[in-house]
Parts: structure tokens; C-alpha cells; sequence
């Protein structure tokens, strides 16, 4: 999708853009805490994302743990060049972590020929929520003749909210009756903070190009990015009101501050090119979440209150640190030769000091300790792979493509658990794999308007550290793992690790045009076996951990059509079907069982748009632009495996484009639904008697005015 096209459809992130595209699916927590599935293997546990993710030519695809999933940051997607969705295993050429496929973000590059620059302006209102606006700017500065340039890109935005954070007042939140949630409407309130989750975002990216001698080209970059939240996207269920409720006043603030700087070298001759890019990266997300409720409930206490019966005031202190270092080193042919070619090298170093402690007001008077839990677990990868790639065309219609990755990995870690509720447990695990991903595909072009092709290709992604899970104290949970392992022998203390997983992924497409270029259809099918699946495990005591669950087929279609229906309006719709579910299972008493969904994969997914474009002056267009997007059913697992509901969201967009500017209204959300996008693993014990969930935005309209200037 190019960034006109990004433009022209109005996003603003990356959740909402991939929405819209067949065989993705997402699943988030809230602004840069989302992560991407594609085509029925989600990324339910581990470590790992099964979704590569790449700004420019550097990999984001971080494998660290966190409560909020495998999430990746949510670039700002102003003056782009193009973002590319690359459905199915990608492993030959985009290495661990794209097993489903892999996402590119790419900003547009510094033009040394002339100089530019644009604004983008944009205000809106949210229902329930308030006031919001966005400014973004670019220019592009050519100099030294036509062999340098220097590119500039600022973005800055501020979303309102509209979830309240309700604290009741002192000693009145309710009790849970077993699995029933007391009646946190009927509590008298303290206090009633609103539109909490509200979220500033501030972007800066900075590029330069310097082309000193003929076929020579160096790009280094800078990009920053700090987001900041007053409070999580979250609701409870029940009672599924825009508000999150509270026995005592903990805000749930956070924040995501993205540091990335790299380094681009190519050299082209008129028989190959030499490139390599180098990169390091940083990102840091404290978050702070209330835990008073799922504590009292979880350990049967019988008072909000501090004291011999309650802990009081507790939370969650959750410090995500991540950093990586990468280098990847690429020959490759260049021109329109009989055999393409390229092979590679690359390298990647990623540590993340990742830590949370649960804090309490009295837990000493209870457990003996205000030090409720704290786990400490830092882990580190390092992965080497070298790669090839060619392609072959045996006739001039008939091409073959092959390729294959070797790789290597060592994963270290170290963990640290202490506190009141468990015992001190410190332990070191490591794994270490090799392998190798292969690809073949076929293609036949039998005109310029109709291409068939088949591919075999296989991903992988790292196995980790897990757990340990806790087996004295009061969050013991060794009868949980007794049911589990006892029956079949392989009952263990708890796991502290679980080993990389893999799918083979076997693909048949073709793509076509009319001659007119009036109609298109692309359409693919595919079947995948999955090896090895990582999957949370949610026990009974409220605790989670990573197995390898079993192994899954995955099998499904999509289908892209494209019509110009009448002069100025063109038509387009997707479908998109995937059945992921396991076929062996390893922890058949903890519920995976065969036949099993694999969670977090909707069945069906959908998009139907119009796009109307009719000139009214010499330069001067009137535009419209509609869009309705439908996502299916899905499992989701806290405490119970959940289903959650389907959704379907519609945007809407007119306005004038005078070539230089565009000015725009759009409502967002049109019939201010709001759609149940995921189901929250709570920091502290996962309860049977409520649950956090992410919800959508609701209804938003405003303006969008952009302008260019060269």
C-alpha cells in the first residue's frame, strides 16, 4: 500500500491499515501495544512475534515477553513510501519470528533532485472522549549539487479518551461471591477520573543521503519516538461500561519511548550491488496496572482494607526494556537477466531486562512482606544466519525461485523470583538451535494480465525461558500441574523453558487483470503444518506459561477483487478464511486437545470499500471514500478460554483534492460501536469472575487538510 494510498484511506496506525488487508489479523492492548497475526498462526505464547517487523531495512521483530503480548511500536505513518504485507512464511529472506509473514514500514527517502516539503494538519472529536488534533511536517533539503540531501520528518498528535477509571469509596468496593463479580455499579464512588486513556505521540525522523562517487549511496538515519498514556484502552466485564473500577486510587499510566538509529551503505555496479545496513535500537515501556482486586480475590482475602484480613492499596510495576543491535550484509544481481541472485549475512544481538514487582500497602500484616511478588527475568538472543536466494526463468513465462536460511541462535535466561506469596526461586536456563528454512516457488505468466504461482517455503521462530511456575506458598500451583502432567508421567516442578516452533506452508495464487484494467482478482490458497506450537497455557491457580502445545494443520483462502463500476467510482472487497486448529496435543488435561482452535484467529475477515473521484474544475476533484471492515469470532484465554464476538467497523471520508492540497472530513467508527479487539492477561492472577478487555475507539469525526510545497 503505497503512502498515497495511506493518505488518501486516512490511517493514522498500523492496527487500523492492517485491519483492512485479507489474511491479517491483530490483536492489541492499546496504542504501540499491538501485535500482528497472519494467516491463522498467531503468536499466543512465547516469546516471539510470528509476524516479522521491519522500518526500512532494519528488524523490529523483537522477541521479548511482556503482559501485553508480542507488540511492536506504532510508527507514525506521515510522508511514507510505502508500507508492504508479505503474507506467508517469509523465513528465507526475513529469517526468525516470520512464520505467518512479515510487515515493512518504509519512509520515504531523501531526494537529492529538488527540494520539498508538506503539512498535514487534523482535528477531530471523539465521542464520550473530547478534543483532538494532529500536526505533522516534512521538508527535504537537497545540497552538494545533486549527491546529498537531508530529509526531516515531525509528527505530533493528541487523542482524547473516553474510559473513565472509577474508585469507589474507602471500604465499599464490593467482594467477589465465588465466581460472581460483586456489584461494582452500586458502590458508592470517591472518585470518577475522565477520559483517562487519553495519548500523546511525538515522532522526529531524521535522514540524510550522500552519493559521493558514482554507484556509491550512504543513508544514516535517526528516528525517535515517545508515546504517553494516562491510562490503559481497558474495560471490565462485567459490567462492560467505558470504565475500568477500583477499590483504592492507582492511576495506570504508561508510556513507549522508541530510540532507532542506523546506517545504509550500497555500492552498484552494472554487475551486481553490495549493500548492508546496521542498525541499534531501544525501547522502554513502564506501566503501571492496580492489582487490589485480582490479589484479594485470587488469595481469598476477605477486606479491601489494610489489616489481618486485606493487603490495601497494590499494583503492578511493570518495566519493559528492550535493545538490539543488527547488521545484515547482502550481494545481489541486478538487471533484467535471465538468473536473479542475491545471498547474505546477517547478525542480531537483542537483551531485555525485563522485571515487575507487586507492591502492597499491608501485605506484611498478612503474608509478611509488603513484597507481595517480584519476578525478575532478563533474557538475551543472539542469531547468525547467512541466506540465498535465486531465480531461475526457464522460459520466458515459466520461472523457478529457490532459496534457503541457514540460522543459529543461543537464548539465555535468567530468572528471579521472590516475595511473600512464593518461594525464592533463581534459576538459568538456555537453548540453542540451528536449522534451516527453505523456499521454492513456481510462477507462470501466461500474458501480461494473468500470473499463476506456487510456493512451498518454511518459517521459524526462537524457543525461551518460561515460568518457573510457582509450587509452595500461597500461589502454589503444583495441584494445577499434577492434573496436567501425572496422568501421562511427565510431571515436572514447573517448566522453565519450551523449544522454538515451525510451519511448512504450502501455496497456491494467481493474479489477475482485465485488459482494460477495468476488473482485477488476486486470489490464493493455502495449507500449513505447524510444529511444535507455542501456546499459553492458563492454569486454574491464575498463572500462565508457555508450552509447546502440540502441532496444528492451518488451512484457508483469500480473495482481492477490484472493479471501476462506472466513470469516477471504483469498487473493492476482500475475504479472507483461515482454520487454524491443533491436530496432537501434549497437554491434553490442560485442554489442548485435537481439534482445539488455535486462539486469537478469526475464521472470517472482510473489507468492502467504494471510492468515488469526479473533477468539478480544472484541478479541483471532489473525493469520497467509504469503507467497512468485518472481523469474525475469535478464542481468547485469562482464566477461561473466551470467544469473543465478531465486529464490524465502518469509516467514511469526502472531501476536495486541488492536487497541491486536500481538505477532508471523515467520520471514523460511523455507528459508534465498540468492537471487544482483546481479552487482557492480568498482571497479577487471572480471575474467573471478571477481566480486563481492549476495546475500539469510538465515533470520530474531524478534518484532515494537507498541503505541498516544492
Amino acid at each position: 500500500m503505497s503512502g498515497a494510498d495511506i493518505q488518501n484511506r486516512g490511517f493514522t496506525d498500523l492496527a487500523s491499515l492492517m485491519q483492512s488487508v485479507p489474511g491479517v489479523s491483530i490483536r492489541t492492548s492499546g496504542p504501540g501495544m499491538t501485535e500482528f497475526e497472519m494467516r491463522g498462526v498467531a503468536s499466543n505464547g512465547g516469546n516471539s512475534p510470528t509476524v516479522g517487523f521491519y522500518f526500512d531495512d532494519t528488524p523490529l521483530t523483537a522477541p521479548a515477553a511482556t503482559n501485553e503480548g508480542k507488540i511492536v511500536i506504532s510508527p507514525d505513518l506521515y510522508d511514507l513510501s510505502r508500507v508492504e504485507v508479505l503474507r506467508g512464511p517469509q523465513g528465507t529472506l526475513y529469517g526468525s519470528g516470520s512464520m505467518g509473514g512479515t510487515i515493512k514500514v518504509v519512509p520515504n527517502a531523501p531526494n537529492t533532485e529538488r527540494f520539498e516539503s508538506s503539512a498535514e494538519v487534523k482535528f477531530a472529536d471523539t465521542d464520550h472522549g473530547g478534543f483532538d488534533h494532529a500536526e505533522n511536517a516534512m521538508v527535504n533539503m537537497p545540497f552538494w549539487g545533486d549527491k546529498a540531501a537531508l530529509r526531516v520528518v515531525g509528527s505530533y498528535s493528541s487523542d482524547a479518551g473516553w474510559i473513565d477509571r472509577v474508585v469507589t469509596a474507602p471500604g465499599q468496593f464490593p467482594l467477589a461471591n465465588g465466581t460472581t463479580r460483586g456489584n461494582v455499579l452500586a458502590a458508592p464512588v470517591a472518585n470518577d477520573y475522565h477520559n483517562v486513556n487519553d495519548v500523546e505521540k511525538t515522532g522526529v525522523r531524521v535522514s540524510a543521503v550522500f552519493k559521493p562517487i558514482d554507484g556509491l549511496t550512504i543513508t544514516p538515519s535517526y528516528f525517535y519516538q515517545k508515546l504517553r498514556s494516562g491510562g490503559l484502552p481497558y474495560i471490565d466485564s462485567p459490567p462492560l461500561t467505558d470504565a475500568f473500577y477500583q477499590p483504592f486510587d492507582t492511576p495506570e499510566r504508561y508510556r513507549d519511548e522508541f530510540h532507532l538509529t542506523a546506517l545504509s551503505v550500497k555500492y552498484h555496479t552494472d554487475a551486481f550491488e553490495i549493500s548492508s545496513a546496521t542498525a541499534y535500537w531501544s525501547r522502554h515501556e513502564p506501566l503501571i496496572q492496580d492489582t487490589a482486586e485480582s490479589w484479594t480475590t485470587g488469595l481469598g482475602l476477605t477486606s479491601y482494607g489494610p489489616g489481618a484480613t486485606g493487603i490495601g492499596q497494590a499494583s503492578a510495576i511493570e518495566d519493559n526494556q528492550s535493545h538490539q543491535t543488527t547488521e545484515e550484509f547482502r550481494i545481489a544481481s541486478v538487471g533484467d537477466t535471465r538468473l536473479k541472485w542475491l545471498v547474505g549475512y546477517f547478525y542480531s544481538d537483542f537483551g531485555s531486562p525485563w522485571d515487575i514487582i507487586f507492591p502492597s500497602q499491608s501485605g506484611a500484616q498478612v503474608f509478611g512482606d509488603n513484597n507481595l511478588f517480584s519476578y525478575y527475568t532478563p533474557f538475551k538472543i543472539i542469531q547468525q544466519s547467512v541466506f540465498g536466494e535465486a531465480t531461475y526463468n526457464i522460459t520466458d513465462p515459466f520461472s523457478i525461485t529457490i532459496g534457503a536460511r541457514r540460522y543459529h541462535y543461543d537464548s539465555s535466561t535468567y530468572l528471579n523470583q521472590f516475595g511473600a506469596l512464593t518461594d525464592t526461586v533463581v534459576s538459568a536456563s538456555s537453548i540453542n538451535a540451528q536449522g534451516v528454512t527453505p523456499k521454492v516457488t513456481l510462477s507462470y505468466q501466461f500474458d501480461k494480465n494473468l500470473l499463476a504461482y506456487a510456493t512451498a517455503a518454511k518459517g521459524f521462530r526462537p524457543g525461551g525461558g518460561t515460568g518457573p511456575v510457582p509450587t509452595s506458598g500461597p500461589l502454589s500451583c503444583e495441584a494445577a500441574l499434577q492434573t496436567e502432567y501425572n496422568s501421562n508421567g511427565k510431571f515436572v516442578p514447573g517448566p522453565t523453558t519450551f523449544n522454538s516452533d515451525s510451519v511448512w506452508s504450502y501455496e497456491l495464487g494467481e493474479k489477475w487483470r482485465s485488459s482494460d484494467n477495468r476488473f482485477s482478482v488476486n486470489a490464493a490458497g493455502y495449507f500449513e503444518s505447524w510444529t511444535g506450537v507455542q501456546q499459553v497455557n492458563a492454569l486454574p491457580c491464575g498463572y500462565v506459561y508457555t508450552a509447546n502445545a502440540g502441532n496444528a494443520h492451518v488451512y484457508g483462502g483469500e480473495v482481492e477483487a477490484k472493479a471501476v463500476v462506472v466513470n469516477d467510482l471504483q469498487a473493492s472487497a476482500n475475504l479472507s478464511y483461515s482454520h487454524s486448529a491443533l491436530v496432537s496435543a501434549n497437554l491434553v488435561d490442560a485442554g489442548f486437545n485435537p481439534g482445539t482452535p488455535i486462539q486469537q484467529v478469526p475464521k472470517v475477515t472482510g473489507t468492502v470499500a467504494l471510492d468515488y473521484r469526479h473533477d468539478v474544475a480544472d484541478d479541483l476533484a471532489f473525493t469520497a471514500h467509504g469503507e467497512s471492515t468485518y472481523v469474525g469470532s475469535r478464542t481468547d484465554a485469562t482464566y477461561y478460554v473466551n470467544t469473543l464476538p465478531s465486529y464490524q467497523l465502518t469509516n467514511v471520508r469526502a472531501g476536495l483534492d486541488a492536487g497541491r492540497w486536500t481538505a477532508v472530513l471523515f467520520v471514523n467508527n460511523v455507528t459508534d460501536k465498540r468492537a471487544l479487539l482483546n481479552n487482557i492477561t492480568q498482571a497479577a492472577i487471572n480471575l474467573p469472575d471478571w477481566n480486563r478487555i481492549a476495546v475500539s475507539q469510538p465515533r470520530t469525526a474531524g478534518v484532515d487538510f494537507n498541503i505541498k510545497f516544492k
